[in-house]
């Protein structure tokens, strides 16, 4: 008797302040939109800065320096470099089809034993 009431009182203060909380717009589209307008306020510059808010970051092309990528090689491959890259990954793929074959296989058989004895014992 005493375990039910410690657990309605429970429920109880959880209702209560659940209740005195109140609504809340978190998941609202007013919020959002708010935010938005803000932001787009911020970004159109009324007072001559940009804003570095999530918003507007994305897609804004940065200003620094390029990096040099004059050490990297660049040239087309030949018809054997193709073939031989072709035989390793075919290799590595037939290597990878074996290794998932036999872990199948390897889980596959106390399922068949477990069916077996199901079905075929006394």
């Amino acid at each position: 008797m005493v375990h039910r009431n410690i657990i309605s009182s429970a429920l109880l203060a959880i209702y209560i302040a659940a209740l005195s909380l109140g609504a809340s717009d978190a998941f609202t589209t007013q919020s959002i939109q708010s935010r938005a307008a803000i932001a787009s306020a911020a970004n159109n510059g009324f007072d001559g800065t940009m804003s570095t808010t999530a918003l507007s970051v994305v897609g804004k092309k940065k200003n620094g320096p390029k990096e040099d990528l004059s050490y990297l090689e660049v040239r087309d491959l030949t018809r054997d470099e193709m073939l031989e890259i072709n035989k390793r990954n075919e290799e590595v793929m037939n290597r990878e089809l074996q290794a998932m074959t036999g872990i199948s296989v390897l889980f596959s058989i106390p399922i068949l034993y477990l069916c077996w004895v199901a079905f075929f014992s006394e």
